[in-house]
């Protein structure tokens, strides 16, 4: 999340209990999506396709039950602390950052809905009711003041909170079991999601990009490097795939553009690595009448047989004139535009959608492939690889790479057990 030094800590500890609250879920349980095989329905990591807790369904996982424990406590501290920071006016505050977005001269926009929905979304993946008095105290403070707020940050942030009422589940079974039967409570909830969702919508439009950046009406055209950044366009995918779980449909052409902006600021080339992520043991394939196994050929080939990838990584905005934090490729980027193709890809593999069957289906297969290689290649179990600023993004990274795996649905990085590194990390 490209942002002013003054809001990280007010942004990093939601962000840190997002993480927590994603591990919890424990390790994935799914195959790798590829070709005609899209994951499981809902919002990564904590909706309708979160995998078990590890020791509940994921009879695979080798997580110590210790660690499962560390983490429970964490979360339940976290919920503490987030809870006794709401401030009077049922919000949480303001990021300050002191300067104009992008730097020059203006006025400082200082996203004041965009914490408190933050805030929000997080209580309500850890579980507590929308009828806390802390929750509703939460609510009432962005319906009275900010319903329709001032930036795609905003916007995306919002719809994640508002819709995370109808879809509360962060375990695979209780998702599963609810189907597609996700309801919003009684009230003006479904309206509400579904005015920031055309506002979402919109704001892509005006600015007539394939993608969002973190901008507001009047500063735009401030934003170094162009007017769409993966970060932003992420949070947007995430949100409106919450939407698309609650019954509010965003047009096949929108998933497509974000597929093409995606791709384009991945490394045009890079090292030969070998492939990092591959397919569970297939426990639910049937053989076809003719005795062939129909998943054959599906999946990647089992580790060391040779299957080869390009570690190709993505940056916030491709560019030689932005710095190398910006313009070349990172950990958190990379995570996060993989998890912007799988999300994309699924939504328009459901729909059986004439444009994504018109494109280089193997081509976005391809990039999946390479910027995981990228991650293996550069992996470290805390840091945001090649983030030079302060190595403030670390948390950040480590959210998008479980975003982008528990979609993937691996347990392993290559050879590293992420759930199990990042919980270590982040519980210290």
């Amino acid at each position: 999340m490209r942002s002013p030094r003054r809001l990280l800590p007010l942004l990093l500890p939601p962000v840190a209990l997002l993480a927590l609250v994603a591990l919890l879920t424990g390790g994935p349980n799914r195959a790798f999506a590829e070709g005609d095989s899209p994951p499981p329905a809902g919002e990564p990591g904590m909706g309708a396709d979160a995998p078990a807790p590890a020791g509940d369904d994921d009879e695979d996982s080798d997580v110590p039950l210790a660690l499962n424990e560390r983490v429970e406590k964490a979360v339940k501290k976290g919920v503490q602390w987030l809870k006794q920071r709401q401030l009077p006016d049922g919000s949480w505050g303001v990021i300050d950052g002191g300067q104009p977005y992008g730097g020059g001269k203006g006025e400082i926009y200082k996203h004041p809905a965009g914490p408190t929905a933050l805030a929000l979304y997080t209580l309500l993946k850890c579980k507590e009711s929308v009828d806390d008095p802390i929750v509703k105290k939460g609510f009432k403070h962005l319906r009275d003041k900010y319903k329709q707020p001032g930036g795609a940050y905003e916007a995306s942030m919002m719809l994640l909170a508002v819709t995370a009422v109808a879809d509360p589940f962060k375990k695979i079974k209780a998702s599963e079991a609810q189907g597609e039967k996700v309801k919003f409570p009684a009230g003006d909830w479904r309206d509400w999601a579904q005015k920031l969702h055309d506002y979402l919508i919109a704001k892509r439009t005006k600015a007539k990009t394939l993608g969002w950046r973190y901008m507001v009406e009047g500063n735009a055209g401030m934003a170094p490097g162009g007017n769409e950044d993966l970060s932003s366009t992420q949070l947007a995918v995430l949100a409106l795939l919450a939407a698309e779980r609650c019954g509010i449909k965003t047009d096949s052409k929108v998933w497509n553009e974000m597929i093409t902006f995606s791709m384009k600021q991945q490394d045009d080339d890079g090292p030969e690595w070998e492939r990092a992520v591959y397919d569970k043991k297939r426990t639910d394939a049937k053989p076809s009448p003719g005795g062939d196994d129909k998943d054959k050929g599906r999946y990647a080939p089992p580790p060391g047989k040779g299957a080869k990838d390009k570690a190709r990584g993505f940056a916030y905005i491709k560019s030689t004139t932005l710095g190398p934090d910006e313009g070349q490729a990172t950990g958190g980027m990379t995570a996060c535009c993989v998890c912007n193709l799988m999300v994309a890809r699924y939504v328009l593999m459901k729909r059986e959608d004439k444009l994504w069957q018109g494109r280089d289906q193997n081509a976005v297969q391809q990039s999946i492939y390479d910027g995981c290689a990228w991650l293996d290649m550069n992996w470290t179990g805390y840091e945001n690889p090649k983030k030079q600023r302060e190595n403030v993004y670390h948390i950040y990274h480590m959210y998008c790479v479980e975003r982008a795996f528990d979609l993937i649905g691996n347990n392993l990085l290559g050879k590293h057990p992420w759930y199990q590194e990042f919980a270590e990390n982040l519980c210290g």
